[in-house]
C-alpha cells in the first residue's frame, strides 16, 4: 500500500490557453480534450503509480507512489488564487505554447511568482521544468512556430531550471505524456531521494535533536 508520505505534488502553471487543462486531462483520463476549457481557480487529481523503476546512486529500485496533480488557471484575475497552490510543490511544470510568443515571454513572470512564494525554490527540494506544447500545430503547418527550441534551452540555462522538451498533448499518447512527467519525477528522486525515505530521515534527525535538547537542558 502506498504510504501517504510518498506523495509528490506536481503543479501545472502558465498562461491561459497553452494547454494545461488538456495535459491534465490526458494524464488523468488518457483522453484528449479538443477544445479550450478555462480552469477556474484549480483542479486536482490523484494518480497512482506502481513498480516505476528509478536509479539512485547507481542502485535500481522500483517504487510505488502517488502524484497529486494540480491544474491551475492562467488568467491574470486568478493569479492570486493560483499562487496559493505553489506552496508544498515538489515539481512545477511551467508550460508555454510554441506558436504563441507572448506565452513564452511570460514564463519569466511565472518564475518570478514562484520565487516570491517558494522563496528557497532554487536551493530547496523543488524541481522546475519548462515544457513547450502544441508541437502538432507546427508539424501540421496549422500555425507557424514563434519560439525556437534553442531559446527555451537558453532560458533554462539562465534560470537554472530543467528543459522538459516540446510536446503535443494532441498527438502524444497518454503513455508518452506520462513519461514526460516521469522524467522530472526521476530528476527529483535522483537529486533529493525518495519521499518516504526523506520523511523517515527527518523523523530520525528530529528525534536526535530533541534528545540533544533534553541532554543539554534546553527549554
Amino acid at each position: 500500500m502506498t504510504q501517504k508520505n510518498n506523495e509528490y505534488k506536481i503543479i501545472l502553471i502558465g498562461d491561459s490557453a497553452v494547454g494545461k487543462t488538456s495535459i491534465f486531462k490526458k494524464l488523468s483520463t488518457g483522453q484528449f480534450v479538443d477544445k479550450n476549457i478555462s480552469t477556474i481557480g484549480m483542479d486536482k487529481r490523484t494518480l497512482n503509480f506502481k513498480d516505476i523503476e528509478v536509479e539512485i546512486n547507481g542502485n535500481k529500485k522500483k517504487e510505488e507512489f502517488n502524484i497529486i496533480l494540480y491544474d491551475t488557471a492562467g488568467q491574470e484575475r486568478y493569479r492570486a488564487i493560483t499562487k496559493n497552490y505553489f506552496r508544498g510543490s515538489d515539481i512545477v511544470f511551467v508550460i508555454y505554447d510554441i506558436t504563441n510568443r507572448k506565452s513564452f515571454e511570460n514564463v519569466e513572470s511565472w518564475l518570478e511568482s514562484l520565487s516570491q512564494i517558494l522563496s528557497n525554490w532554487k536551493t530547496g527540494k523543488y524541481i522546475v521544468t519548462l515544457l513547450g506544447n502544441k508541437l502538432d500545430f507546427v508539424e501540421n503547418d496549422e500555425k507557424p512556430r514563434q519560439v525556437e527550441e534553442e531559446e527555451a534551452h537558453k532560458l533554462c540555462d539562465d534560470k537554472d531550471i530543467i528543459w522538459g522538451g516540446e510536446c503535443s498533448v494532441k498527438n502524444f499518447s497518454a503513455e508518452e505524456m506520462t513519461e514526460v512527467f516521469m522524467k522530472s519525477w526521476r530528476e527529483f528522486v535522483q537529486k533529493f531521494g525518495i519521499k518516504n525515505e526523506l520523511s523517515s530521515q527527518n523523523r530520525i534527525e528530529g528525534s536526535k535533536y530533541e534528545k540533544k535538547k533534553k541532554k543539554n537542558g534546553f527549554c
